[in-house]
């Protein structure tokens, strides 16, 4: 019964963004190897990160409250040496730090020869005091950066386009009603499904308007 109940949650009250932000983790679930340094990375959504394929696995994060192995601000990680991780990941982080520029530095001196940053980055979502949040950048903002601190941008995922962002907020706008008028508006649950299906069309990804819209992006850039 208790795993019903938490599918039924997780089906309903998750945010579609999270659903695919689970399902891309899954996809590239491979490019954990090594020591991972997985940065704000506590359990979220229904990913299971393969700590049992990697060598070492750190969870950090600049709150005490989580009980990270090591406590760090990713624009200063003096805490780890020079060229000792293989893979950083850094999901839904960077719209919470003020200093990106020092973040993505460190990101790079941390990484081994080869070694992969992973990231996910908000877009058209709202904001999220945690604690605090900053900005939200482009794909094309991104790659410059990203290309400017040194990294090889291999793989950009675009998380939903213009259906994904409505249905997500018609679901965002439910969860805020009286539980009553809540639970009536899951019953639509189904259509706001059939809607972020519409993304994966080629008239929406070619269109220049629908297409402009999206949750935002799963990246991954090498040293």
């Amino acid at each position: 019964m208790q795993k019903i109940i938490e599918n039924l949650r997780y089906h309903y009250w998750a945010s579609f963004r999270r659903k695919l932000l689970d399902t891309v983790q899954e996809k590239y679930r491979s490019i954990y190897t090594g020591v991972v340094l997985d940065i704000g990375g506590r359990d979220r959504g229904r990913f299971k990160k393969p700590r049992d394929q990697v060598k070492k696995w750190i969870f950090a994060d600049i709150c005490p409250k989580w009980n990270p192995d090591v406590i760090l601000d990713i624009a200063d990680m003096h805490v780890i040496q020079n060229e000792s991780i293989d893979v950083i990941a850094a999901m839904e982080v960077f719209a919470h730090v003020e200093k990106i520029d020092q973040s993505l530095d460190e990101c790079y001196r941390v990484l081994k020869k080869d070694g992969v940053l992973v990231f996910s980055s908000l877009m058209t979502y709202p904001i999220i005091e945690d604690p605090t949040d900053f900005q939200r950048w482009t794909e094309a903002k991104w790659r410059m950066e990203l290309t400017r601190h040194g990294f090889l941008v291999e793989t950009v995922e675009t998380m939903g386009r213009y259906f994904t962002v409505m249905a997500d907020f018609i679901n965002i706008a439910n969860k805020s009603m009286p539980s009553l008028v809540t639970c009536i508006g899951f019953l639509l649950y189904p259509l706001l499904l059939l809607l972020t299906k519409l993304d994966n069309t080629h008239f929406v990804q070619n269109n220049k308007r629908l297409s402009s819209f999206t949750t935002g992006y799963f990246i991954i850039a090498r040293k």
